[in-house]
């Protein structure tokens, strides 16, 4: 039999909601993800808005303003998104066409409205590009009295058990006979982290984009400014003069003035130039640190460590997946081993229920064949003993004769 699986986590951050918004509605151009068959992705549907894209971050904020009637101001920090994902395993939807597989997912959809409110679920997109068939849903956690609380929405682990077991009685009302999937103990907190994990590096590799489209246009800027600035002169009045006197033999000695080329400044006049000078090194070494740093090459060795990682993500989600399966085909034969025990052991119980009671019916049988017996062995006796003291009498009576 096959299982009924829901999950759900929390979504810290915007930017993580956006990169679920991209995963969920392919919005990327280029997925490693093999399992991905982009000749399928057309029959992807979102059962709440059709197949039109949304904007996740959008519709939540809408939602907390429709909803939310709470005093305080909404910290910046608090839970307003809920990710989750609904599905079973491959043997369920074998031998489903398309459509078979949608009801099952609206018939998911209805019990996750009955359960959050049909309001603050703002998405369920059904995935129909994947090995198996699953529904992602996006939920906004507010309260029945309006208030932004996901700790009151999914609770502790205790009540996520819960969830699952109302999930599965519900879904199996509708007439699929699922059985409940076991609880989430297989990778806990380190699936979650690999999913946030790739959201959050998609963010930043955009943001990183984004980063350095505004340096090289501050480069640019900068070489623009550097080609029209013209060298500011600095005029200075006083001009060294070496004196010389030349004497001669007849009057008086020549006073010869010649200019040196060194320029005489005032302590004011220093203080000024000494200034600009240490500001034009400055700027000289901050342009050449830009001018000599590879943008291109640093930005070829991150683009290789965001697809190594991406690479490793692929990895590690593929050994989930495997080792998810084989767990579930385990605790699927550790369900039918019980049941088999259960019944040897019933059948043991009457076995030796019935054995007892045939031993008891046999000795009490042979017991009275034993007591029989030995009563008859006891008559026999009885005579014995009588005829052997008849003869003797005789004797004792034949011996007094003859004397």
């Amino acid at each position: 039999m096959s299982y009924s699986i829901l999950r759900v986590a929390k979504v810290k951050q915007a930017a993580n909601t956006t990169g679920i918004q991209k995963h969920v509605q392919r919005e990327n151009n280029n997925y490693n993800n093999k399992e991905i068959d982009h000749e399928r992705t057309h029959l992807n549907v979102d059962l709440i808005h059709g197949r039109e894209k949304q904007n996740f971050n959008e519709l939540i904020e809408k939602r907390i303003e429709e909803g939310y009637i709470g005093k305080r101001k909404i910290r910046s920090d608090a839970i307003r998104h809920i990710d989750g994902i609904i599905t079973s395993d491959n043997a369920f939807f074998e031998n489903m066409d398309q459509d078979q597989v949608k009801k099952y997912f609206r018939d998911s959809l209805e019990f996750l409205e009955d359960e959050y409110g049909k309001e603050n679920v703002v998405y369920a997109t059904i995935h129909m590009d994947e090995n198996t068939p699953h529904m992602h849903f996006g939920v906004v956690p507010l309260t029945e009295d309006g208030r932004l609380s996901a700790k009151d929405i999914i609770g502790n682990k205790s009540a996520l058990t819960k969830l699952q077991d109302r999930f599965n009685e519900f879904i199996n009302d509708k007439g699929y006979q699922l059985e409940r999937g076991e609880p989430k103990e297989l990778t806990k907190k380190k699936h979650q982290d690999m999913d946030r994990f790739k959201q959050e590096t998609k963010y930043h590799e955009k943001v990183f984009l984004e980063v350095q489209q505004k340096v090289e246009k501050q480069e640019e800027r900068l070489d623009e400014l550097t080609a029209t600035l013209e060298p500011k002169k600095v005029k200075f009045k006083g001009r060294e003069i070496k004196t010389e006197v030349k004497p001669k033999l007849l009057g008086k000695p020549e006073i010869i003035e010649k200019e040196t080329g060194n320029i005489v400044l005032t302590p004011k006049q220093y203080k000024k130039v000494n200034e600009q000078v240490t500001a034009a090194v400055a700027i000289q070494k901050d342009y050449n640190r830009l001018k000599n740093t590879d943008l291109a090459k640093e930005n070829q060795q991150l683009r290789k460590d965001l697809k190594r990682e991406d690479e490793r993500y692929e990895d590690l989600t593929k050994e989930y997946t495997n080792l998810y399966l084989e767990n579930e085909k385990l605790s699927k034969e550790n369900s039918l081993l019980k049941s088999h025990i259960s019944v040897l052991e019933k059948n043991l119980r009457v076995l030796y229920k019935n054995t007892k009671k045939l031993f008891k019916d046999k000795f009490k049988g042979f017991r009275d064949v034993l007591k029989g017996d030995m009563q008859k062995q006891e008559v026999e006796n009885y005579f014995e003993r009588v005829h052997v003291q008849e003869q003797r009498k005789m004797r004792e009576k034949n011996n007094s004769l003859e004397r």
